[in-house]
């Protein structure tokens, strides 16, 4: 007899709870692909360790999907397009996190919608201005250097992000910084030159202390002046 809806948010969220994450997504993809998402975007509302942990089930959920139906991949994809979209009303959060670590974890799917993941922290875009979204679009940025580089050379994801370093926000501007460093020279290309001279221009005044994705492993990030003045000399090493 198949699951309810319940009983099987009930068991995704206990694992979500309870695993670390290999075991987590070792478990998720045992269950059947369309069944398994719903409930792991409904936890994408959660704290940041559990937000991480179904960003990074949903990557690996999809990205199998896809390899089964690609269109039932694009459909998933589309629907976190509509949560981000100001009609769909409040606040999608975790969303771009999750469509980008979909992106990361299937190339066909990254070559289709990179640009518009890009494209939400381009004012003259699908521009999100609210700060918590363009958070999580930065990190989908910075993340995407480790799987896809080439196609964030291809859609200037280096010239889109550089005015975000002026953010109101300091996560935002964290963040940017750590994008730059995942990105790494080889991405950033000829922007380098404009990139030093801004990041020249910031200062740390309060250490942040960030919950992200990176590799396969939730962690907290602290963004302090070192790590600024580290980042900034990793682009005055190449020129």
């Amino acid at each position: 007899m198949p699951k309810s809806h319940r009983e099987l948010k009930r068991e995704i969220l206990e694992l979500l709870a309870k695993e670390d994450l290999p075991s987590l997504l070792e478990k998720v993809l045992r269950y059947p692909p369309r069944q398994v998402v719903n409930p792991l975007i409904g936890a994408l509302c959660r704290d940041d360790v559990t937000r991480f942990k179904a960003v990074a089930a949903i990557g690996k959920v999809v990205a199998h999907l896809a390899d089964q139906d690609m269109e039932s991949a694009r459909v998933i994809i589309r629907r976190f397009m509509w949560m981000l979209n100001e009609e769909s009303g409040g606040m999608a959060w975790g969303v771009p996190e999750a469509m980008a670590e979909c992106l990361a974890n299937h190339r066909r799917l990254a070559e289709e919608y990179t640009s518009i993941l890009i494209s939400y922290i381009w004012p003259e875009g699908n521009y999100l201005e609210y700060p918590p979204a363009q958070r999580g679009v930065v990190w989908g940025i910075g993340r995407l250097a480790s799987f896809h580089p080439d196609l964030l050379i291809r859609y200037q994801a280096p010239l889109r992000l550089l005015h975000l370093l002026h953010s109101p926000d300091p996560v935002v501007r964290a963040l940017c910084v750590w994008a730059y460093g995942k990105m790494g020279p080889a991405v950033v290309g000829d922007l380098r030159d404009s990139l030093v001279e801004t990041l020249k221009t910031l200062t740390v005044e309060q250490p942040q202390e960030i919950i992200l994705l990176d590799d396969m492993k939730i962690m907290k990030w602290r963004f302090d002046q070192r790590v600024l003045e580290n980042i900034l000399q990793l682009f005055l090493d190449e020129r």
